[in-house]
């Protein structure tokens, strides 16, 4: 039964769709620190978790509009 479900067209595509999904989980985790939470108590968490979707967001936006991938810290010309 597992194997027929999981060479399935329909299963194939949901794997597809699930990577992008948890590429962006991850990217939370990783790079934005919601490995740990940050605060104590469930509405401050819930505050770090808005902030962290919010800046994904905004760097999703810049590459969106720019065409430009955001890669941490702008350094100043020389």
């Amino acid at each position: 039964m597992w194997l027929e479900l999981k060479e399935s067209p329909e299963y194939q595509l949901a794997g597809a769709v699930r990577y992008r999904v948890e590429r962006k989980f991850g990217e939370a985790k990783q790079g934005h620190g919601l490995r740990r939470c940050r605060y104590v108590g469930i509405l401050r968490y819930l505050f770090q978790v808005i902030m962290t979707a919010m800046a994904l967001n905004v760097k999703r936006i810049v590459k969106l509009t720019t065409g430009v991938p955001f890669k941490g810290r702008v350094r100043a010309a020389a």
